[in-house]
């Protein structure tokens, strides 16, 4: 371990905080005698306690979340824990200062002038996954290490490097899943742990059911919202015929040919983040009026995205879904089709594994104090997810955060306040909370 005095610097240069900071090296790939080692970038902040309890890591979702770049641009994220223990902020494997970080050079490459199809993304997308896969492998990285149950050793190697003999974690999203993989392996020496937009252990894909019951919410609410004066007595329907619509024409804005695929690819991607949720009616609207503009600049986006940081593929890929969940996907019917997941799990074809297996993906069974914490307006994680793996902790809380989509509700005082409770050991009471939700006004 590479460790020496630092001082971690907000990007708006505003919050200042002394801290430890530097690398520690594990093996790439832990099943294989004489891996390579790779370095993690980490920083520890000293708690402001005066009895300080277990420390805090923080795991960054995604996969391919940098916990230091996180800090820098949010780090009251981070330092609100101090009050508890020590913090400790984390660049998982293959991702922000770590080494290797496993950024690729390709882009996409699609034409911007015609219609591109499913398929032809599709191709794309496994064609430049392929080369990215080609591209590391030739620089000797061992891509079977680059798992949630190698990153979860990671963690408890850093922590006992550290000098901690027990821990606490958080983490939303993929940090959620990467938590309940560091409890099932190491939790005899987690003290405790808070997980918030969550997936579990066989949640890594969505399903189509889940994508439009969060429609329906999001339609009742439009209904009602005074804001939309009434010109979205139907979401469902309006969405529907702009599919329709685009299905049999295109539209096209500066050259740009934008089709049903390109909609709904977007649309899904946006279904777990308030600003695009609030814009949604609207950008709805102003489409079945011919209005295409906004879509542009971001259909032209995804044409020619960089490749996703491969440690996210792979992570992603490995841990993948039972045959019946993946059944039940191919199964089930969603406004925006199974384009939650897309292009998983098709893009396992390039990466080429590897794979956790059922083992993995089976529930997690754990005494470990558990608060969970989920919004009723996340597209991503639904809350099904969250009261489905409560089912597997013997001492657990959930705290459903009504209009909150995938997003932390740590800076909510009362939200807080049963934090400071939990962590403290006290009994959780709060059990529900309301963030206020309004549509962008109709165009």
């Amino acid at each position: 371990m590479r460790i020496h005095p630092h001082v971690l610097i907000s990007n708006d240069g505003r919050t200042r905080v002394p801290c430890e900071a530097g690398w520690f090296a594990v093996p790439e790939n832990r099943r294989v005698d004489g891996s390579r080692t790779i370095e993690l970038a980490f920083a520890r902040i000293r708690s402001t306690s005066p009895n300080p309890g277990p420390p805090l890591v923080y795991l960054e979702g995604g996969p391919g979340g940098s916990g230091l770049s996180t800090w820098a641009s949010q780090p009251d994220r981070y330092l609100c824990f101090l009050e508890f223990g020590d913090v400790i902020a984390l660049d998982q494997r293959g991702v922000g200062l770590s080494r290797p970080n496993l950024t690729g050079p390709l882009r996409l490459d699609l034409p911007l002038d015609r219609l591109v199809t499913r398929e032809e993304y599709l191709a794309e997308h496994l064609a430049k996954a392929a080369e990215t896969v080609a591209f590391w492998r030739e620089r000797g990285t061992d891509l079977d290490g680059y798992t949630t149950e190698e990153n979860a050793d990671d963690v408890a190697a850093l922590m006992e490097a550290l000098g901690y003999d027990t821990f606490r974690t958080s983490g939303g999203s993929y940090g959620s899943h990467l938590s309940l993989s560091v409890i099932r392996r190491h939790g005899e020496r987690v003290d405790r742990s808070l997980l918030y937009g969550v997936e579990g252990p066989d949640d890594t894909y969505k399903l189509p059911s889940a994508t439009d019951r969060h429609l329906g919410r999001l339609a009742e609410l439009a209904a009602a919202a005074p804001e939309l004066d009434g010109r979205v007595p139907d979401l469902l329907d309006l969405m529907g015929r702009v599919f329709e619509r685009l299905g049999k024409e295109p539209a096209v804005v500066d050259g740009l040919v934008i089709g049903e695929f390109d909609v709904k690819a977007l649309t899904a991607t946006g279904m777990g983040f308030h600003p695009f949720l609030k814009m949604l009616p609207a950008l709805f609207l102003a489409m079945d009026s011919g209005d295409f503009t906004w879509w542009a600049g971001h259909v032209r986006k995804m044409r020619t995205a960089p490749v996703d940081n491969l440690m996210a593929l792979v992570m992603d890929c490995a841990s993948g879904a039972t045959a019946e969940r993946l059944r039940r996907i191919e199964r089930e019917t969603s406004l925006l089709d199974d384009l939650m997941n897309f292009p998983f799990p098709h893009i396992g074809q390039a990466i080429g594994g590897p794979d956790l297996g059922d083992a993995f993906r089976e529930p997690v069974s754990s005494a470990v104090p558990a608060l969970f914490m989920n919004g009723t307006l996340d597209g991503r994680t639904p809350e099904t997810n969250a009261r489905a793996v409560m089912g597997g902790f013997s001492d657990s809380h959930l705290i459903l955060a009504e209009n909150a989509a995938h997003q932390t509700v740590h800076n909510m005082p009362e939200v807080f306040d049963a934090i400071r409770d939990f962590m403290h050991g006290r009994p959780v009471t709060l059990t529900d909370v309301r963030l206020d939700f309004t549509f962008d006004p109709a165009p």
